[in-house]
């Protein structure tokens, strides 16, 4: 019986450890993935270009110009966003205007104060787009 309540101890502490880790990994792949949302697109493609440089360990000179072809994307993106804009907003105020049916008073408040941030990190900028090599 002692042993018995020794392996059930071990195992307990063990499978406790699997499921406190996971949590925890969780939680931190939340928090980088939200944080990088809220960063804004711009921090998103950085990231991005900065993953890829890493896992495909490029020289210098393919740095440079693998930098040069997500900047030109990164402009030909903006550009895409700055047309796409208005029927953006449309979507996102018709979410909204539903969204709001089902919150109480202090939730919507909460709701504007998040959108607020939100909109500000990923409106697209109001002068024209640049032109695209």
């Amino acid at each position: 019986m002692k042993k018995l309540k020794g392996f059930l101890g071990v195992f307990l502490i063990f499978f406790l450890g699997i499921v406190f880790g996971a949590l925890l990994a969780s939680g931190a792949i939340y928090a980088k993935i939200w944080g990088l949302i809220e960063a804004g697109p711009e921090t998103v493609a950085e990231f991005t270009v900065q993953r890829l440089n890493d896992e495909l360990k490029l020289d210098d000179l393919q740095k440079r110009e693998f930098q040069r072809i997500a900047d030109r994307t990164r402009l030909s993106l903006r550009a895409i966003r700055y047309r796409a804009q208005p029927d953006v907003e449309a979507v996102i105020i018709n979410a909204d205007a539903e969204l709001r049916i089902i919150l109480n008073p202090k939730q919507q408040r909460r709701l504007d104060d998040v959108m607020k941030r939100f909109r500000e990190k990923w409106r697209a900028e109001a002068p024209a787009p640049a032109k695209v090599e």
